[in-house]
């Protein structure tokens, strides 16, 4: 991505996007020591792109959206895993980014009476994606509510959508 990135007025973009994917959290069994190695690669994979955009003087245009395809539980199983559940998280990260602070809400309690909880550490969200990437295409400049909805066609069924200013500084 940063390579393309660096030849962006050559191909004439002034917007480009990106996916890339790195498995092997799909932790069943053995979480920490898969954690272990997967953690450290995730962290040398950023920092060596942050540091990037950075020296491209493009890191203040840059916005990094992390999230995964599904939630775990946030109990263990009798593997020392992890099963598949539906709350999950996502971080975003850039130069314009407010970062520091945690949107949306995280329950106070996470055992199986708290009132998101369906049982073996599996909770119901209570934000979308839609949320994170309303502000993103805000950033973007699509600020029109139909150009929203196109790019987002389910974003009017959540109580919950950050803004540009939710997001960033500029």
């Amino acid at each position: 991505a940063s390579m393309i990135m660096k030849k962006r007025n050559e191909l004439g973009n002034d917007r480009q996007f990106f996916f890339t994917a790195m498995g092997s959290w799909d932790t069943h069994s053995e979480q920490f020591a898969s954690h272990d190695s997967s953690l450290p690669d995730l962290n040398d994979a950023l920092s060596t792109f942050v540091d990037e955009m950075k020296s491209q003087g493009l890191w203040d245009d840059t916005a990094v959206v992390i999230a995964s395809d599904f939630g775990r539980t946030m109990s263990a199983n009798s593997g020392d895993g992890t099963d598949h559940a539906w709350g999950g998280n996502y971080w975003v990260m850039g130069g314009d980014v407010k970062g520091g602070k945690m949107l949306g809400s995280f329950p106070d309690d996470l055992s199986d009476s708290c009132e998101w909880s369906i049982g073996r550490g599996r909770f119901i969200p209570t934000t979308s994606w839609d949320a994170i990437y309303n502000g993103v295409a805000e950033w973007m400049d699509v600020t029109s509510d139909e150009d929203l909805d196109k790019v987002l066609p389910n974003r009017n069924k959540f109580s919950t959508l950050f803004s540009r200013t939710d997001m960033f500084d500029n």
